[in-house]
C-alpha cells in the first residue's frame, strides 16, 4: 500500500480554509494506532481490546461497536497487556471488517457490526497477535507476535475471505532440528542455525505487522521480525538463522516459499524488517526501463530496493546516522562495526548504537508519489546503550541490560526520499520520534500528525509547512481520504493522549 490519494481538490493555494468538520470521541482506553478505513459512507477503526467502531463518514454518529473480548479470560501478565491492549487496524474485504484479538480473527459485517465469521490462529499460551490484517486474492493473512523472546515459532496463516477457513500456513522458522523438516525448504533453512538453539528457544521469526499482496505476482511479501536479541542466547556458530530478519516472498494462493532477502545475519539489536514494506516500478532496468520492486524501510536505518521477481538486491543506503555498520557489499550483505557487536565486548562495558532497538522506523505508513517516485518516510532517531552488566542476571533477557540514551536535539523527522538514487531530497524535524503515519496526495502535499499533537500538511516538493491545527492528543495512525458528496474529506484518528476521530474539510 502506498498511502497515496489521487483526490487534489484540497491544495497548496486553499489549504488554509482547511477546518473540522465533526469530531467525535471514541470510548477506548488507549490511543488510536490503527489507520482509519473508508467505505460506503462509513469509518472503520479499532481501538484497544480490538473493539472495532463504525462511524457515519458524512457526521460522524456511531453506527456500532463490535467487541470480541471475554474480559474474564484476561491475564495480568505483561505479554497479555499487549495481546489485549494493542491494535494495529483493521482490514475491509467485501462486505466485512477483519480484526484479530489475541489469537482469534473476526470477520464482521460492515453494515450491521454482526459476527459473521471466526477464526482461531495460534495458542494463547505462548503467542498472540495485535497486526492488521492484510487481504488479497480472496484471502485475509495474519501472523503472529512473540515478544522479540525467540520463544515462539513465527508463522503466516492464510484464511478464505468469505468462510473463515484456514487455506494455508507457512512457518518462518524451521522446527526441531531433532526431527525431520517439513520440506526442503526447512531442511535448508535449519542448516544455517547454531548449534544447540533449539534447546532454549523456538526460533522467533513472527510476522507482527509488514504484509505486502502484489497482484501482479501473485505474491504476499512478509516482514520476518528476529530471535531473541541476545545472540549469545541462540547456540553455537550461528549462521543466518533463516529465515529471521528477513524479506520472504510466498505464492499467495499456496503459501509456498518464492525467495528471501537476508538483511540483517546474527541481529542483536532488534533489527527487525517487520514493518514498512511497499511495491513500486522503478526505472532500474538494463535500459532504463521500469522494473517491478520491493522497497523496505526497516528498523535499521536503511532503505532496500529488492527485485520483486527474484529477491535480488538492487541497493540500499541510511536515511539516518547508523554505527553498526559501514554499508552493504554488492549482494546486499551487511558489513559490521566490531564496536557495534555488543555481545563480543567484555562485562562492564556500554556500547552507544545508531539506531538503538527501538529502531529508525517503526509501524508507521510510509507514503509515495507515484508520478515522481518519491517515498515518504516517518523516521525518529533514538539512540541506545547497550550495557553488559558486570555480573550475570537473570530473566527474560539474559544478562542483557540496555538502557535507552536519549539522543541530541530533535527525535523525529519526516524525509522525502528517491529510491532510484538513494539520496534524501527534504526532511523536516520533528521534537519528538514516534510521530504518525503519512499519507500522500495528487495536489504535491504530504499530511502527519505529530506527537506534540498537531496535524500538519506540507509541500511534497520541498517540504516546506503550508498548514497546521492543534488536535488535543498525539498521533500515530497515518490519515485517509476520501471524496463525500463531491467535497474532499481528511480523515484522521488522534490517539495517545485522547481518543477521537476527526474529519476535516
Amino acid at each position: 500500500m502506498q498511502h497515496h490519494s489521487n483526490l487534489e481538490q484540497i491544495n497548496k493555494s486553499n489549504i488554509k480554509d482547511l477546518g473540522i468538520t465533526w469530531a467525535v470521541d471514541l470510548p477506548t482506553q488507549d490511543g488510536l494506532v490503527g489507520n482509519p478505513l473508508i467505505k460506503d459512507g462509513r469509518i472503520f477503526q479499532s481501538g484497544s481490546f480490538s473493539r472495532v467502531f463504525a462511524n457515519d463518514l458524512k457526521t460522524g454518529e456511531p453506527l456500532w461497536i463490535f467487541d470480541p473480548v471475554d474480559r474474564a479470560q484476561i491475564g495480568a501478565s505483561l505479554m497479555e497487556g499487549f495481546a489485549t491492549r494493542t491494535n494495529r487496524g483493521v482490514a475491509l474485504f467485501e462486505d466485512l471488517v477483519i480484526v484479530v484479538h489475541r489469537c482469534k480473527l473476526f470477520a464482521v459485517d460492515q453494515a450491521t457490526g454482526l459476527k459473521r465469521w471466526e477464526a482461531p490462529t495460534c495458542d494463547t499460551k505462548t503467542n498472540w497477535t495485535g497486526g492488521a490484517p492484510r487481504v488479497g486474492g480472496g484471502m485475509v493473512f495474519i501472523g503472529n507476535s512473540g515478544f522479540d523472546s525467540g520463544l515462539t515459532r513465527g508463522f503466516v496463516d492464510a484464511f478464505d475471505g468469505k468462510t473463515g477457513k484456514k487455506v494455508w500456513r507457512f512457518y518462518t522458522v524451521p522446527g526441531d532440528p531433532k526431527k525431520p523438516q517439513d520440506n526442503k525448504v526447512y531442511e535448508m533453512a535449519v542448516k544455517t542455525w547454531g548449534e544447540g538453539w533449539y534447546d532454549n528457544l523456538k526460533g522467533g521469526g513472527n510476522v507482527w505487522e509488514a504484509m505486502s499482496y502484489d497482484e501482479k505476482l501473485g505474491h504476499l511479501y512478509i516482514g520476518v521480525g528476529g530471535s531473541a536479541i541476545d545472540p549469545r542466547t541462540r547456540g553455537k556458530n550461528i549462521g543466518d538463522e533463516l529465515f529471521t530478519t528477513s524479506i520472504v516472498a510466498l505464492d499467495a494462493k499456496t503459501g509456498e516459499y518464492v525467495w528471501h532477502f537476508k538483511m540483517n545475519p546474527k541481529d542483536g539489536w532488534n533489527y527487525e524488517p517487520s514493518i514498512g514494506i511497499m511495491i513500486s516500478e522503478l526505472p532500474l532496468g538494463p535500459n532504463g526501463e521500469n522494473k517491478r520492486v520491493v522497497i523496505s524501510v526497516p528498523k535499521n536505518g536503511f532503505v532496500f530496493v529488492i527485485d520483486a521477481r527474484t529477491g535480488k538486491y538492487l541497493s540500499s543506503n541510511n536515511y539516518v546516522d547508523v554505527n553498526w555498520t559501514t554499508g552493504h557489499d554488492e549482494n546486499g550483505r551487511p558489513i559490521y562495526t566490531e564496536q557495534a557487536q555488543w555481545w563480543k565486548q567484555p562485562p562492564g562495558s556500554k556500547v552507544r548504537i545508531k539506531p538503538g532497538g527501538m529502531g529508525s522506523h517503526s509501524f508507521e505508513a510510509l507514503a509515495y508519489d507515484p508520478s515522481k517516485n518519491v517515498l515518504f518516510i516517518p523516521a525518529m532517531n533514538l539512540d541506545y546503550d547497550y550495557a553488559i552488566p558486570a555480573q550475570k542476571t537473570e530473566g527474560l533477557f539474559g544478562d542483557l541490560g540496555v538502557s535507552i540514551t536519549p539522543s541530541e536535539g530533535r527525535d523525529g523527522k519526516l524525509i522525502a526520499w528517491d529510491p532510484v538514487s538513494q539520496k534524501e531530497i527534504w526532511s523536516v524535524e520533528h521534537e519528538r520520534p514516534m510521530n504518525s503515519g503519512l499519507l500522500h496526495s495528487s495536489a504535491g502535499i504530504v499530511f502527519q500528525g505529530t506527537a506534540e499533537g498537531y496535524f500538519k500538511a506540507y509541500d511534497s516538493s520541498s517540504g516546506q509547512e503550508i498548514w497546521s491545527k492543534a488536535t488535543g492528543g498525539a498521533m500515530r495512525a497515518a490519515p485517509s481520504s476520501v471524496l463525500v458528496d463531491g467535497k474532499q474529506l481528511i480523515v484522521v484518528s488522534v490517539g495517545r493522549g485522547t481518543n477521537s476521530m476527526v474529519a476535516k474539510q
